[in-house]
């Protein structure tokens, strides 16, 4: 991804650091936590953590509000699995306890897997102060869109939805922002794999 975006004439890559591969012991420690499934192991076998940040070359900023950028913050395997206590949660009966943040792509939002005891836990949307809602995808699913979203501002919300909007409004103004430029910088673009979940 990073080869695809650094080609890109329109945007600017102004940052991506790829970790090393967690360690056997990372991946020991992280597993007596959780049973991690097979597309964990792959991914953090190979770079323990992904930061990767972009913005579009001239101007960035949205008239009506918002950025032309991507943010992807994939954590280490130690941090995914850490307590969050006075992060994600705050108290011992908060459903966002189960939640282990992946993708902190911004200060007050990120993606976690939601561990609610299955073996193949669903990725939410979080953000902070604001209920958790589910993207309809496990953790391989989310590297996928990921990929295909290239991590633009906000993305996620075209999968979980507005929150707090206009009630005569059809979408938030970060998924129109994401369904109307994005194709704009990435002919490839495919809206088709971005469906809304119905909640």
């Amino acid at each position: 991804m990073v080869a695809s975006l650094k080609n890109n004439s329109a945007i600017d890559v102004y940052l991506y650091n790829f970790n090393p591969p967690a360690t056997k012991e990372e991946l020991n420690e992280a597993q007596s936590k959780f049973n991690l499934t097979s597309a964990m192991i792959d991914f953090y076998s190979e770079a323990n953590g992904i930061t990767i940040e972009w913005e579009k070359l001239g101007k960035k900023e949205v008239p009506e509000g918002g950025l032309i950028a991507g943010l992807i913050d994939l954590l280490p395997i130690q941090e995914v699995f850490r307590d969050w206590k006075d992060n994600i949660y705050f108290d011992e009966n908060d459903p966002c306890k189960a939640l282990h943040p992946i993708d902190y792509f911004i200060g007050n939002a990120c993606a976690g897997l939601y561990l609610d005891g299955s073996d193949n836990p669903e990725i939410y949307y979080y953000y902070r102060g604001r209920r958790i809602r589910p993207l309809g995808v496990d953790f391989e699913g989310y590297l996928q869109l990921l990929l295909k979203s290239r991590g633009f501002w906000y993305w996620q919300l075209a999968i979980a939805g507005p929150e707090d909007i206009d009630p005569s409004a059809t979408m938030s103004r970060e998924e129109r922002n994401f369904r109307e430029i994005i194709p704009q910088l990435f002919p490839d673009f495919n809206q088709s794999d971005f469906q809304r979940l119905e909640q």
